[in-house]
């Protein structure tokens, strides 16, 4: 396993995916803050229909 490390540069790999992870971050929790409006409307919707 010791030759593993010689075949991969896990510095370049960490490095690229942490700015990877910090480029599409933003536009993640974007799609999830939009998601979770839609849900939090949806049950209020509901509730509202229901009490009626």
């Amino acid at each position: 396993m010791s030759g593993l490390s010689n075949v991969f540069d896990w510095d370049f790999f960490w490095g690229t995916f942490g700015f990877i992870l910090k480029t599409v971050s933003p536009f993640i929790m974007l799609i999830v803050a939009i998601i979770a409006v839609g849900l939090l409307l949806y049950f209020v919707i509901a509730a509202i229909r229901q009490r009626t």
